[in-house]
């Protein structure tokens, strides 16, 4: 059994759910990256004096010749003057650029690929003191915990929305390919060329791009009608347990199963019950953002809070099913090289898929529309990232195949 398809196992659960009946393809976008803008400081140059017209000397006793002589010669020599020490010129800050290799599908009904808008991101994260040489913790990790952020914390339009959307199509299928590396302790092979205009990743990876952009235009569009948007929050919390189950069975294996040399990083992981998790590697607000709902969950004050606790029990059961098939795939270790990223990025998967879960279940048994509307997008992003994996991991592409951050 490999690894890409045991991993996808867990990444395609519910991809049936809502899915749209058309598919939309379009040309890539062709929009230009934005550069930053450069700071420059002025500096002062030295006063010039001004000289004064002398008035004629009055003649002078003989007693005091020498002494008026003596003055006289000391005013005529140039006066010394004390440099002052220039102010340094603070470094201009760097032009940065991000270089995208082709995608399979780059624009469909639920999501378009923006390069200025990744542009964007990156220039943030870099103004910010991130390393733009680390690219797996950058476009995996920041680029797609911003964009799911921000569909679960604003209103956007929809064209803001199939943006951020793309944001994750990249993370997700980059670090699919990324992943399907790092599942084999060879270390990458270096990128080979890719002509100019073209579009790899097979078919494989195009189908499982568009049937996921399906499922999330999907509920993109219930999103946007409060009754419906609410019943369908509810139908997909079993969905959403089952994959946060699978993906919590399989991080505890990774954490459990360092490669030989690596030291354990099982303590990163706590957890007092099955939603009820933290990581130490995840810093993000939206991770605990409803970690409210845990109480009710615990001690359901109604009978919808009863139906989500009794569902969270049975489903629970997904965790052993993760650990088990990811015991048979990971007979074979990790790479040494990538397995901290690894950790970090299955981690801030896990918390977002448990904020996913709890906000769909809070707005359900409280009764909350506006809840239930942002559930949805956090829920469709999450399935972009996903589905976007899933073809990373089939696609053909190159080994070593991932966008970078370019400074200069």
């Amino acid at each position: 059994m490999s690894a890409r398809w045991g991993f996808a196992c867990g990444l395609a659960v519910g991809a049936a759910v809502l899915c749209g009946t058309g598919v939309a393809a379009a040309a890539p976008d062709t929009e230009s990256p934005s550069s930053s803008t450069r700071s420059a400081s002025a500096h002062a140059g030295p006063a010039r004096g001004h000289s004064t017209p002398r008035r004629a000397a009055r003649p002078a006793p003989a007693a005091t010749t020498a002494a008026v002589t003596s003055r006289r010669a000391a005013l005529a020599a140039p006066a010394l003057v004390t440099p002052v020490p220039a102010v340094p010129t603070a470094p201009a800050a760097p032009t940065v650029s991000v270089d995208l290799p082709p995608m399979p599908v780059s624009k469909t009904r639920a999501y378009r690929v923006s390069q200025p808008a990744i542009t964007d991101v990156a220039t943030a994260y870099v103004a910010a003191g991130g390393d733009p040489a680390d690219s797996p913790r950058f476009f995996f990790g920041d680029l797609a915990t911003s964009s799911l952020d921000i569909l679960a914390s604003r209103s956007l339009t929809r064209d803001q929305a199939h943006v951020e959307m793309g944001n994750l199509a990249v993370s997700g299928y980059f670090g699919g390919i990324w992943l399907r590396d790092s599942l084999r302790a060879a270390p990458p092979q270096p990128v080979q060329p890719v002509p100019a205009g073209s579009q790899t990743g097979g078919v494989v990876s195009a189908i499982g791009l568009r049937m996921f952009s399906q499922l999330v235009a999907g509920l993109s569009t219930a999103s946007e009608v409060p009754l419906i948007s609410s019943l369908t929050a509810h139908a997909s919390v079993p969905v959403l347990l089952a994959l946060y189950g699978y993906n919590k069975g399989y991080l505890e294996y990774l954490l459990d199963n360092p490669p030989a040399g690596v030291p354990s990083m099982r303590d990163t992981l706590t957890c007092k019950g099955f939603l009820d998790c933290n990581s130490s590697l995840v810093n993000l607000e939206i991770a605990n953002r409803y970690d409210g709902a845990l109480v009710d969950l615990a001690h359901p004050p109604t009978l919808r809070w009863a139906q989500m606790k009794l569902w969270s029990s049975v489903l629970e059961l997904t965790t052993g099913a993760g650990r088990f098939v990811w015991k048979i795939i990971g007979a074979g270790g990790f790479s040494p090289a990538s397995y901290a990223s690894l950790a970090d990025l299955s981690s801030a998967y896990l918390m977002i898929s448990k904020a996913a879960t709890l906000a769909s279940m809070q707005s359900y048994a409280d009764r909350d529309r506006e809840l239930a509307s942002a559930a949805l997008l956090l829920q469709g992003g999450l399935w972009m990232w996903s589905g976007a994996y899933f073809s990373g991991l089939a696609s053909n592409a190159p080994r070593g195949t991932i966008p970078t951050i370019v400074t200069s």
